[in-house]
Parts: C-alpha cells; sequence; structure tokens
C-alpha cells in the first residue's frame, strides 16, 4: 500500500515539475511587468534595438517640426544616446507600455491592432545631449505606432491571470507531492531518482516551450515592417534564451538527482544482497 501511494505522489510530482518550470518562467519573466521590463533592459543593448529607436527619434524630430535639417542634426546624437545608459532606462520604459498593451483591457474605442509607444522622453534626452543647438521644441507626446496584425490589444490579460495561478499551485503542488513520496516511500532512492527524471522532463519542457515561442512570434510578426519586427524579436529572444538557461540548470540537476538516486538503490541492493 505505501509503495502505490508513494507511486502516485511521485507521478503527481512529477507532472508538477514539467509543469511548474514554463509556466513559473512564464508568469515571472512575461506576465509579471517588472520582469518583462528587465528583460527588456537586456535587449536594449542589441544593435537592432538601438538603431530601430535612433531612427525612430530622428523621423518623429522631422514629423514634428517639418524640418530634414532638424532630423538631420538630430541623428548622430540619437544613435550615440542609443547607445547609452539613458536608452537603456527609456527602452525599459517603453517595454513597460508594451507589456500594459498585451496585458491589459484596451479602452472601448481603441483600435486592437495597433500599439502605441510614448517616444518622447527619448527625444527630449536626445535634444538636451546634441553636441550643438538643435532648433527643435517638441511639448506634446510622440507616439510611435506598431501594427501587429496578428495580435490584439489586451489579448494576454485572462491567460496572464491563468498562468500565475498555474505556476503556483505546480510549484506547491510538486513540493508536497514530493514530499510525502519520500516519506511513504519503502524505497525512497527509487523515488528520489524518479523525481530527478521529472525534474529532467521539465527542462526539456522549458526548452520546447523556448523554441516554439520564438517560432510562434516570428510567424505572427510576419506581415510588421521588418525594422519594427525584428526589434521585437530581439526582446522576445532574450526572454526565451533565459527560459533556455534556466531548463539547462534543471534538467542538469535533475540528472545528478537521478544518478543520485540510481547510485543510492545499487548501492542498498547490495547491502542487502
Amino acid at each position: 500500500m505505501r509503495s502505490v501511494v508513494s507511486g502516485l505522489f511521485t507521478v503527481v510530482a512529477m507532472i508538477c515539475m514539467i509543469v511548474a518550470v514554463p509556466s513559473m518562467w512564464l508568469s515571472q519573466r512575461v506576465v509579471s511587468s517588472d520582469g518583462f521590463t528587465s528583460s527588456a533592459a537586456e535587449a536594449a543593448h542589441s544593435s537592432e534595438v538601438q538603431d530601430y529607436f535612433a531612427q525612430k527619434v530622428a523621423a518623429s524630430v522631422e514629423e514634428n517640426t517639418g524640418s530634414k535639417v532638424a532630423s538631420d542634426l538630430v541623428l548622430p546624437a540619437a544613435k550615440n544616446y542609443a547607445r547609452s545608459d539613458g536608452f537603456v532606462e527609456d527602452f525599459s520604459e517603453v517595454a513597460r507600455q508594451q507589456h500594459s498593451w498585451l496585458f491589459t483591457a484596451p479602452a472601448p474605442d481603441a483600435d486592437l491592432h495597433i500599439m502605441e509607444l510614448d517616444i518622447s522622453p527619448m527625444i527630449n534626452r536626445v535634444i538636451a545631449s546634441a553636441p550643438i543647438p538643435v532648433p527643435v521644441s517638441i511639448g506634446h507626446p510622440v507616439i510611435v505606432t506598431i501594427d501587429q496584425s496578428q495580435i490584439t490589444a489586451g489579448s494576454l490579460e485572462d491567460s496572464g491571470k491563468i498562468i500565475d495561478v498555474v505556476s503556483w499551485v505546480t510549484v506547491i503542488g510538486a513540493v508536497i507531492a514530493a514530499v510525502i513520496a519520500l516519506l511513504v516511500a519503502n524505497r525512497r532512492s527509487t523515488v528520489l531518482a524518479w523525481l530527478g527524471v521529472g525534474a529532467v522532463l521539465a527542462g526539456v519542457a522549458g526548452w520546447g516551450l523556448a523554441a516554439f515561442t520564438k517560432h510562434i512570434v516570428s510567424e505572427r510578426l510576419a506581415d510588421t515592417e521588418q525594422a519594427a519586427r525584428s526589434t521585437i524579436e530581439v526582446v522576445v529572444g532574450v526572454i526565451a534564451d533565459h527560459l533556455t538557461t534556466v531548463s539547462l540548470f534543471v534538467g542538469v540537476a535533475g540528472a545528478v538527482v537521478a544518478v543520485v538516486g540510481v547510485i543510492a538503490r545499487v548501492a542498498a541492493g547490495r547491502r542487502y544482497a
């Protein structure tokens, strides 16, 4: 009877681990505004992201002033700014706007496929840092729009709530089930080995989700302009690579635990042989 109970809770723990790793990552690095913003800050060091926003700043100056000369004066300063710590800070706030667009229900009259990003702080910082005076004064928000034909505003709100609940339920479930399985087991080394296998499978699941995420985002952005697409793919890539790293550590730790369990089981068998 103890073996049956232990086996049942071992299976439950393994299933919970397989779900917990990718769901907790999603909860902490995607659903969480702070986690998403932190990942975006890492992406701000990418040349694709830097070049995209440097061009957008210069283009916005020309659009708001009607002066190509002002744009040409601003562009070198914008490129230098895009490689500064100030850009990382401002881009993080832009990423927070992106997160809000995805995970917050839109206003009734909002265009569900148009993401609007306020880059006014970027422009003001560029103008202030220009090596020569730039005759530009922009006293209103400057909005950059990105047409997301395959994604809608607020489309991830409900999914985010579900992911948060699932992540914590499975983490707690994995811990409780594993403890019970070990406490009631006749052969704890065998349970330990299976729990290690569960962690390996969890690592594989996380790695698979990271690869799938990159693929599906690239597919969904097929109709987005190239520069914007590259920028978003870089941000998503940074987030997905973090999951890949976490999954690798979980998988390696699981493999170690499984090996320890097998060795302990063999040693116990020889002792009683």
